[in-house]
């Protein structure tokens, strides 16, 4: 059996294996039988932070399928320059993250774990790996794991099986999280446009333990679009692009804003709009959005949107307003700036109905959170929260 054969069995499975032993009891009877407390301990940690520390994740999998391949490898020395040691990025980025790409989306790098800077530190990763890994159990929790399989010789295939139960078991918990009938809203009677833009302070404002806030408004600005650009004439012939990742960098990932438009036709880019979530706009996002745009002569409008007030920082509002109107001159492309919520208030009094933009929302929301890391349950919780009170209030 070729190598590149044995890792893509290695994988597959043990990803077979995880859904047969959770379509018999959930897993229960593997984990019990094949796992120690300390150890079922170590990847619960691991796992029930998964969202914030998919390289962890991804690096991990990487040094058990490793392990399975060739026990004898020290998956610990990651690096092809360490003495003894072989390259953990190249195998990541040839198998792993194409594998969770394809298996566990939500959870998926999209290159490979060892660009994060934490953990391409050159050191092995042995119990005093020095790698600032930002959660203590987390860091402590994974070099555990590898410090079990080397030093105490633990299995790394019961490890893997486990670990993809674990996983797959946080994906099932998130589905339900959606099953319950209080997703839809139809023909509330007393809801007004003034109540659904309290609803969505309330929702983009809240306090959340955990990142991805930001992605909220970006949601929200999209599922406008999404009913617009069927029914405005501007946008006749124009196409909507899916949602992109708002935490990637626009230019690495050749994107010029977190939403776009673009003619169904040709694929020229429309219209752009970029959404700052409680950043004042100043001159450095002008110039920013400037440089991205600057080469695309289709581009004939872009929006800089804001939560923040003031929306534009007043100490740079005439220097702004004169640049927008040097770049209109220059190039041809207008660049508007606001507030994204006075924005998203025009744009719902163009819709018949305003439970029509709720539920194009909670589709959005539901899309971003099983399939993406940015969007989290307690995000999902709270608006599930914000639906019950809509529903009492109409």
């Amino acid at each position: 059996m070729d190598n590149e054969k044995k890792i893509k069995d290695i994988l597959i499975n043990a990803y077979n294996k995880s859904i047969e032993e959770i379509k018999k009891d959930e897993g229960k009877s593997f984990l019990t039988n094949n796992l120690s407390e300390n150890q079922k301990e170590w990847l619960l940690e691991i796992t029930s932070k998964s969202e914030s520390f998919k390289a962890i994740i991804t690096v991990l999998i990487t040094s058990l399928v490793k392990k399975i391949e060739n026990p004898q490898q020290d998956v610990r020395k990651h690096r092809s320059q360490f003495q003894g040691g072989y390259s953990g990025r190249t195998l990541d980025t040839k198998f792993i993250t194409p594998f969770f790409k394809q298996y566990f989306n939500k959870f998926a790098m999209k290159e490979s774990g060892w660009l994060t800077r934490s953990l391409e530190q050159p050191y092995p990763f042995n119990l005093d790996f020095p790698g600032r890994i930002k959660d203590p159990k987390v860091k402590d929790s994974f070099l555990k794991i590898l410090h079990d399989i080397e030093v105490n010789k633990a299995n790394p295939e019961s490890y893997l099986i486990a670990f993809f139960i674990m996983l797959n078991l946080k994906i099932i918990s998130h589905q339900q999280l959606f099953s319950k009938n209080i997703n839809k809203i139809d023909n509330e009677k007393n809801l007004t446009i003034n109540f659904v833009i309290e609803s969505l302070k309330q929702h983009f404002f809240s306090e959340y333990k955990s990142l991805g806030a930001s992605k909220l408004p970006v949601i929200a600005l999209y599922s406008v679009y999404e009913i617009l650009i069927k029914d405005i004439a501007r946008y006749r012939g124009k196409k909507l692009l899916p949602l992109k990742s708002h935490i990637a960098s626009d230019i690495k990932a050749k994107e010029i804003g977190d939403i776009e438009i673009v003619d169904e036709t040709t694929g020229a880019i429309f219209e752009g709009i970029e959404v700052k979530h409680e950043k004042s706009i100043d001159f450095l996002m002008l110039h920013d959005v400037y440089e991205k745009i600057k080469g695309i002569s289709s581009i004939k409008r872009y929006y800089i949107l804001t939560t923040a007030e003031p929306n534009i920082k007043k100490e740079e509002k005439n220097k702004i307003l004169k640049r927008i109107t040097e770049i209109k001159e220059e190039h041809g492309c207008e660049i508007i700036v606001n507030d994204l919520i006075k924005s998203i208030k025009y744009y719902l009094r163009l819709l018949e109905k305003p439970e029509q933009f709720l539920n194009y929302y909670y589709k959005n929301l539901q899309k971003e959170f099983l399939n993406s890391a940015e969007i989290k349950e307690e995000h999902v919780i709270k608006w599930q929260e914000i639906i019950k009170e809509i529903k009492g209030q109409s």
